[in-house]
């Protein structure tokens, strides 16, 4: 019997031009943002993305009360 891992439902990963376009900031600015660390990303070589729970985490964290 193989021990199976459950990593859950496979969340779509978004582009960094998707996240630019959800937030509505420059392409810099969200590049700025990454490289200080508020926004999580997966890299895959040349390819960077974004979860969705980390982006709505993000946003969450930014919210004004």
């Amino acid at each position: 019997m193989q021990k199976q891992t459950d990593f859950g439902a496979p969340q779509a990963l978004l582009s960094l031009a998707e996240v630019s376009e959800i937030l509505r900031l420059s392409p810099k600015t969200l590049q700025r943002r990454i490289t200080a660390g508020e926004l999580p990303v997966i890299r895959d070589g040349r390819r960077v993305h974004v979860l969705p729970a980390d982006l709505q985490r993000y946003i969450a964290a930014r919210r004004s009360q």
